[in-house]
This record gives C-alpha cells, structure tokens and sequence, in this order.
C-alpha cells in the first residue's frame, strides 16, 4: 500500500500554515466589519487605541490559530471521513461519503505561499454539515477526494482523471468580460455605501472650501452630475477588478462524468461538477454585451456549488456564434432541436408596458422629493418604456422533444434550457387583471442550492400557458409511474 494511501486512514494534522490560515479566515469573514471599524475608529483623538485593538486582536488571531491547528486532526476510514477539532470543546465530525455532495479544492493567498491547497466537504439536506481542511499538499487532497468520491472501497490503485478536453478564457475575452460584466450593481451599493460614510472622515466645511477653492465656477447642478459620474465610474472600476480576479485563468475541463472548473486570481478555486447533478443551463445576456454578440453560460446544479447558491459560471464570455457548437461538445444534452415556440400576444405587450409606467413613476416620486434636481428623473421613463417594450420582444418559451426553454429579460436576457425530467414543480398564475384579458404566468422551479431556482415568462395566454403545464406535468406522472413500477418489481425480486 503507498505511503500517501496508508497515511490516509491514520489520524494526521495539516500543514503548519493552516494556523496562519484559520487567522486569515477569521479575518476575511468579517472583513467588512474590520474596515468599517479602522474607516470610522482611527479619526479624531481615539485613533491610535482603535489601531492597538485591531493589532492586539490580529497577534491573538494568530495565536487562536495555532492553537486550533494542535487540536485538528482527520483521517479517512472506508469511505468515511472523521475530523476531530476544537479549542475549547473537543467536537468530533464524521462525513460518510454517500452524504458527501461537494468537494472542492481551492488555494488561497496562504495556501498558494506554501504550495498547498484547502479542502471543503459540504453534505446534502437539511441538515448538511461542511468541514474545511485548511493546509493539505494537492496531492493528498486528489487522494482525499478520490477516496469519498469511491466510497467505502480503498483501493490502491490510481484512477485515471485525464481530461478529454480543455476549454480556457483567454485574456482578451477576460478584459472584455470585465469591461461588460453584470456586477455594476453591486458595485454601485458599496460605492454608494462608502460615499455615504465621507462625513466619517471629511466635514461638510472642508468639502465646502475644497469646491470654493478648486472648483469656483461649478454650479450646484454640474458639482451633483460629476458626483453621480464620479460613482458610477468608481462602480465599474471596481466591477473591472472584481471580475478579473474572478476569472482569471478560468478553465473548463470535461472529464468522463463530471466538468472540473478551476479560476481565480488571488484564490484558486476548482469546482468539480457531475453531468448527472447538472439541472438546467442559462444563457446570460447583459445589457453591455448584447450588442457585441456575446453572452456567459451559467450551470444549475443539486448540490454542487458556490457563492450564489448553486449557480456556476459554465463559461463567462463566449460568442454567440460558437455557444452552440460549445454547448454541443460540453454538454450535448442541453443542445436541442426546437419544434414548438410561443410568444407573447398583442394582449401581453400593454401588460409589460404599463408595468414599467408604474415602476418609472414610483422611482421618480422618490427621486424627485429626495434628491436635489430629481425633476430630471422624468428622463428615465422614455428609457424604461423602450426596456418594458423589449422585455415583450424578448419574452418566449420553446419546446423540443423533452426540453423546454424560457427566455425573458428583466434588465438583461435569460435563457433557460430545462430538461422535463429535472423539473421539480409547475405553476400557472394568473391575477385578477390577467383573468380579464385571458393572460397568464408560466413558472418552473428546478433543484438547486437550498432554494431551489425559478423560471418565469410572464403575459402567456392562458390557454397556452396552461397546455405547457398539462405537458410537463403529464411527463412528472409518466416517470412517476415509472418508478412505481420498478419498485414494485424490485420488491417482488427480494421476496
């Protein structure tokens, strides 16, 4: 038996630089709360205290994390994962591997100093517990993973992991994707969060004299446009960075059942995804990409996932032109032949309409009473009504022989690719203003993360909505029936 197997199955501790690392996460998970305290604290007379607390507790941070180093150990035994951890509560964790959903390896700044890599181990359910080994060689965290991907059997031999294919973001599609990414939304909140904050540090006096001495022929009109421009500037460069330390050296590999994903700048994440846990496909069109013909791929997933609950980036930027034939090697399930399209009638496009009437005059009500010139909100409602016309445009539902597809657009455009089979449940809504002009509410909810994910088109007819869920549901009954069956057979076998 190899030594790195044989070492497997006996109680080990991680690497040293896991203490540096448990620090580290301590710091990173309340990051927000660190900033906001050296932002606001280190002013006035209380600065220098407020910067002994925050060193004070970084040296007790280090100490914490070497002493939960001492107490951490794991080792594997058929097919079961067994943590023992804890400083002042020794806690035992056991992760059997028919539990295990998610194993993930990942390196960070830490891990990436000392040629090292973390492990997260999440499990499925309600009651789903996850487990971090924080400093491991990447070799021993393949065989980790290899040991609960196969279970209970520790064989000795190797398995073959070889990748048929490799596809990769190459840097002038990443610049480009960051130039266009989606996340000027976020961004905007934190800027806006930050600008907010400016009194913490700069007195309406102080900006006061800086205007009157560096800018004295602004008007109070140009000093709030340069000031919104001024944001939204800053939202996009911080949009910018964001996705590129997102994606770089993003990388897709389809091996024999799963798709390995691996990106990150400052910390390398690789995400196995299996064919079989995959539950729908988006196809994401942003605003800014739209008209440069490109658009990302986002993947689904029971169990498998990230940041947005179990939402992956399948690739995040690729031409429209080459999606399909990518869609078609990467996973040849979701490339289907359309028989059947519906779109939105006559009757629904007054319904998208007077939606965004109403949403522009609530925006501008409140813009108007709270914001210096808000008069000029008025502008946004030619905008929203040419954005409430295109939602019509592009909202539809197709069908292929077991697949079906939505598309609607809120501000960007979402594609949704579902097989039947995945579906969890349908509904047809319909309110009381729909009833009268016979329109309805098509929606699909599918697994995924805690939640699960919805699909909406929005104004169907009813008739047409409602013959869409007669569809579906008569496939959910055939395989339920299905089922039945075959457990039924398989108990008259054992009897």
């Amino acid at each position: 038996m190899p030594d790195l197997l044989k070492k497997m199955f006996e109680a080990q501790r991680q690497h040293p630089a896991a203490a540096l690392a448990n620090a580290f996460d301590i710091i990173k998970a309340n990051f927000i709360t660190i900033l906001i305290l050296i932002f606001v604290g280190t002013g006035g007379k209380q600065g220098d205290y407020t910067l002994y607390w925050i060193f004070g507790t970084f040296v007790a941070l280090l100490i914490w994390g070497v002493i939960s180093w001492l107490r951490f150990q794991f080792s594997v035994n058929e097919g079961e994962l067994k943590i023992e951890q804890g400083v002042f509560v020794h806690k035992k964790l056991y992760l059997t591997s028919d539990r295990i959903q998610v194993i993930d390896i990942t390196a960070g700044v830490i891990q990436r100093i000392f040629g090292l890599v973390a492990v997260e181990i999440k499990t499925a359910g309600s009651s789903s517990k996850e487990a971090k080994i924080n400093a491991i060689s990447r070799q021993e965290a393949e065989k980790l993973k290899k040991l609960l991907r196969k279970g209970g059997e520790q064989e000795t031999e190797e398995i073959s992991e070889k990748a048929n294919k490799i596809y990769a973001l190459d840097n002038r599609d990443l610049v480009i994707a960051a130039t266009t990414s989606g996340r000027m939304g976020v961004a905007l909140s934190i800027v806006g969060a930050v600008f907010s904050q400016l009194d913490q540090v700069i007195s309406d006096q102080e900006i006061i004299r800086f205007i009157e001495t560096h800018l004295p022929n602004f008007t109070s009109f140009s000093i709030v446009v340069i000031s919104i421009v001024g944001m939204i500037l800053a939202a996009w460069v911080l949009s910018f960075l964001s996705t590129i330390i997102t994606y770089y050296d993003f990388k897709v590999e389809i091996r024999e059942d799963d798709l390995l994903i691996s990106r990150g700048l400052f910390e390398r994440k690789q995400l196995t995804i299996p064919f079989n846990r995959i539950q729908a496909v988006q196809i994401k069109e942003e605003i800014l990409r739209q008209p440069l013909g490109y658009a990302s791929l986002v993947i689904e997933s029971a169990g498998y996932g990230e940041d947005q609950g179990n939402s992956n980036t399948l690739f995040p930027l690729i031409s429209k032109e080459r999606m399909h034939a990518f869609i078609d090697e990467v996973i040849p399930e979701y490339h289907v032949k359309v028989d059947h399209t519906v779109s939105i009638g006559k009757r629904g496009l007054r319904r998208y309409i007077l939606q965004m009437v109403w949403l522009s005059l609530g925006i501008i009500a409140v813009v108007w009473s709270m914001v210096p010139y808000g008069v000029y909100a008025w502008f946004i409602l030619p905008f929203m009504l040419l954005l409430g016309y295109q939602q019509y445009r592009d909202a539809e539902v197709k069908s292929g022989e077991d697949t079906i597809i939505m598309s609607s657009r809120l501000l960007s455009k979402t594609t949704a690719i579902i097989k039947k089979y995945r579906i969890q449940a349908i509904e047809v809504k319909q309110n009381p203003f729909q009833s009268r002009l016979d329109l309805a509410d098509l929606i699909i909810h599918v697994a995924s993360g805690n939640q699960g994910r919805t699909f909406k088109v929005r104004e169907l007819v009813d008739e047409q909505a409602t013959a869409y869920k007669d569809w579906l549901a008569n496939s959910k009954r055939k395989r339920q029936l299905e089922a039945d069956i075959d457990q039924d057979q398989s108990s008259e076998s054992i009897e």
